[in-house]
């Protein structure tokens, strides 16, 4: 997955979440899966749900957790990629 400025991530309509004491619990409706998410993925969540593009999410985390681009790029893309390959989300290319 390509972490530019274009990629949208959103989540599946078959997808459903809250959060309970500070974690991000998603039910995916479509296979009865559950999932919990917790520090850092929840806060990704949160962006995802706020409509940001990868390189927003990048950057908040970055800002937020004081990481360094390169390493935020390689870990937030490859934890994208598993939501999606566990069809939580779903990525397009962004309209400008």
């Amino acid at each position: 997955m390509d972490s530019g400025n274009e990629v949208k991530v959103k989540s599946r309509d078959e997808v459903v979440w809250r959060i309970i004491d500070g974690e991000v619990i998603v039910l995916n409706a479509e296979d009865v899966s559950l999932h919990c998410l917790t520090g850092c993925g929840s806060r990704i969540w949160e962006l995802i749900q706020q409509e940001a593009t990868v390189s927003e999410i990048i950057q908040n985390i970055c800002d937020e957790y004081e990481v360094e681009p390169q390493r935020a790029d390689e870990e937030i893309t490859g934890f994208i990629q598993k939501l999606v390959d566990l069809k939580l989300v779903e990525v397009s290319v962004a309209v400008k």
